[in-house]
C-alpha cells in the first residue's frame, strides 16, 4: 500500500517538476541583450525565456547608451 502511494506521488510530481515555469496562460517570449559599441560592433547575449509583466517590462525598456556604448533588449 506504502509502495503504491509513493509510486504514485512521484507520477504526479515527476511530470509537474518538468512543466516550463512560465504560466501556460501568461504571454512569452526569448529575450536577448544586445550590446552596440557605435563602432559597428554588435554583441548579442544568450536568448532567455521571459513571460507575464517581464516580458512587457524588457519590450517597453528604452535603450541605455554610455559614452558610445548603447545596450537594448530584443524580445521575440
Amino acid at each position: 500500500m506504502k509502495k503504491r502511494n509513493i509510486l504514485l506521488a512521484l507520477l504526479i510530481i515527476f511530470p509537474l517538476s518538468i512543466v516550463p515555469s512560465c504560466d501556460l496562460l501568461d504571454e512569452c517570449g526569448n529575450c536577448k541583450l544586445i550590446t552596440d559599441d557605435g563602432n559597428g560592433n554588435v554583441t548579442e547575449g544568450t536568448p532567455l525565456p521571459v513571460c507575464g509583466e517581464s516580458l512587457t517590462e524588457k519590450e517597453n525598456e528604452l535603450p541605455v547608451t554610455v559614452g558610445n556604448t548603447t545596450t537594448y533588449w530584443e524580445c521575440y
